[in-house]
């Protein structure tokens, strides 16, 4: 249970490194990748206890890979850093979302292993793992969609 009277530890970031931001904290991030990876299981008609035991594997693996690479942190970091130009920053954007996506794509594997989805077969498969990736690669590039510049040194400048 969380409680909003306690206030939340604060950490020391080393230079340069920003805090996760909202919509962007791992949980944000396994929320936005398990929404479509639940329908895809309804879709399937699959056991709604197996659907929860999917759901939990696919979130501890996605989750542990999340943490050993601070994800939320990169993002944002690379996203709020100050850049000389916009365009460099729309790179790095693309850049850590398609690493991330790849990231998610194979705990996403790795979570099945062993599972009784896996009699669904390859289309099945690729499908689940695929979505995975692909939400957190298309969640990390909305970020481009609301860049307005306000980050870069140009407009630090103006």
């Amino acid at each position: 249970m969380h409680d909003d009277d306690v206030p939340a530890p604060t950490i020391e970031l080393p230079p340069g490194v920003f805090p996760p931001m909202p919509g962007y904290t791992n949980a944000d991030l396994l929320f936005v990748m398990n929404q479509p990876i639940e329908a895809l299981l309804e879709q399937h008609n699959v056991d709604p206890g197996l659907i929860r035991e999917t759901s939990i594997a696919l979130v501890s693996h996605v989750y542990a890979v999340f943490e050993r690479e601070d994800v939320d942190y990169q993002i944002a970091t690379w996203y709020q850093k100050p850049y000389d130009e916009p365009s460099k920053r729309t790179r790095s954007i693309e850049s850590i979302a398609e690493e991330f996506g790849v990231f998610t794509l194979r705990a996403a594997a790795d979570s099945l292993k062993g599972s009784p989805l896996l009699h669904l077969g390859k289309d099945f498969y690729m499908t689940f793992v695929s979505l995975a990736g692909t939400s957190i690669k298309e969640h990390i590039l909305k970020l481009n969609d609301r860049d307005d510049g306000a980050h870069s040194v140009e407009a630090g400048a103006r």
